[in-house]
């Protein structure tokens, strides 16, 4: 069988199209691991600002009001960043592995500390409690 021009040019656009799609596969999951970078990103930046705040309540029963506000948002936050891992939102191994002990520190210092104690927040933040549950067991 004797290839002709019009056949070479037909494996020269197939070899090209099948690069155009490798790269494409490429970008598309480079561009989803950016997103899940950026989106942790600024949860984790909205949290260092709730603690800056946090440490800047002065000690004193008078001022728990203000510290448990501020607990529940930090918690509302990890909420939240739990949803979205729960979710595969948030998919990559390396990172939540990374994220782990700080969640679990909050978990066991923040949340059970500060917001289990109040019985009106026994229903509430289950992403949450369900990411600590899956961490806890690997």
């Amino acid at each position: 069988m004797v290839l002709t021009s019009s056949d070479y040019i037909q494996i020269i656009v197939s070899v090209i199209y099948a690069i155009a799609l490798f790269y494409t596969v490429i970008t598309f999951k480079r561009t989803k691991e950016l997103d899940q970078i950026r989106i942790t990103e600024t949860i984790f930046n909205d949290l260092r600002e709730l603690d800056r705040g946090l440490s800047k309540i002065p000690s004193g029963s008078q001022h728990d009001s203000s510290r448990k506000e501020l607990y529940s948002r930090i918690i509302s936050t990890l909420d939240w960043l739990s949803f979205l891992v729960n979710k595969k939102v948030i998919s990559d191994k390396r990172m939540i592995e990374y994220m782990k002990p700080t969640l679990m520190q909050y978990y066991e210092d923040s949340f059970i500390q500060n917001i289990l104690a109040d019985k009106r927040y026994s229903n509430s933040y289950h992403d949450f409690r369900k990411l600590y549950q899956r961490m806890k067991k690997t």
